[in-house]
């Protein structure tokens, strides 16, 4: 297998017209870096290695798994640890992304995140399809590489809230199932089985399992089921969009399955449910 090409010097940060640039960076034992400023956001996974970052006044230790996060017009470097060079993905994202919401640089700004399988798990797989897009020449790769820049700041911004509310969670399994467990009911239709969760997470089945069901009472695909109708429910209280539309969001390309599912929970179609509402408000 032929090995990546390795770099003595940190990679130039020429973003294209869109905004948004992939670098693969893989280190060399001889890897230096001088100080760099520049007026975009890196969002950074180590794949592979260790060292340390420093991004104005601070120092941070970092080590394969991580994310950190490098904000716009801070001076910043590497440091890789003695015979231990780095590989990593680095996501230069232009402010002309988040112009249409200036706050978002400001709510992005998680520096390093340790332990949190499913929240890096996330922001690499983002990265992955966009090295997949970057060499491409077609008229979809600007879209795409654009959209998952906006669905990483997405993902930076909601885990900075969570940060914040619970400061001093740790990086155990009931920890990192715990914070899977909050963010189902945003990503709950982009699940496609528990062993890909927990593949994700990086937890044996059975422990996920376990505390999944300590957490909310229901095994995976019940509780998947339950979010989903629930979904469902607060469309057709609050919209009146057709059936077919509110099961797709809810991530039923068979309309029979969701209906079955539906009637299963609720003991009435999505139809009958959305009757009964409107009768109530008259």
């Amino acid at each position: 297998m032929n090995r990546p090409p390795r770099t003595d010097r940190a990679l130039s940060e020429i973003l294209p017209k869109w905004g948004v640039l992939l670098l693969e960076s893989h280190h060399s034992e001889q890897f230096t870096m001088d100080w760099r400023t520049h007026d975009f956001m890196k969002v950074i996974y180590v794949l592979h290695g260790r060292g340390i970052f420093f991004i104005g006044g601070q120092k941070i230790a970092f080590k394969s798994g991580d994310v950190i996060v490098v904000p716009p017009n801070v001076k910043n470097r590497i440091e890789d640890g003695p015979q231990v060079p780095s590989s990593l993905y680095v996501c230069c994202i232009s402010e002309q992304i988040w112009s249409f919401d200036p706050p978002i640089a400001k709510h992005a700004t998680v520096t390093v995140r340790h332990s949190d399988l499913h929240f890096t798990y996330r922001i690499a797989a983002a990265m992955r399809r966009m090295i997949h897009q970057q060499p491409l020449e077609n008229s979809q790769r600007s879209l795409s590489i654009v959209s998952d820049a906006l669905r990483i700041l997405e993902i930076l911004v909601r885990r900075n809230g969570q940060s914040k509310s619970n400061p001093n969670a740790e990086g155990s399994d009931y920890t990192i199932i715990n914070r899977y467990v909050e963010d189902l009911p945003a990503n709950f239709f982009e699940e496609k089985s528990i062993d890909q969760t927990c593949h994700a997470l990086g937890i044996p089945r059975r422990t996920f399992t376990k505390y999944f069901q300590q957490l909310t009472g229901r095994t995976w695909l019940n509780h998947i089921r339950y979010l989903a109708v629930e979904h469902a429910k607060r469309r057709l209280r609050k919209t009146d969009l057709p059936v077919t539309s509110i099961a797709f969001e809810c991530g039923f390309n068979d309309l029979s399955t969701f209906y079955r599912q539906f009637k299963r929970q609720c003991e009435i179609t999505p139809l009958e449910y959305r009757d009964g509402i409107r009768k109530s408000n008259d």
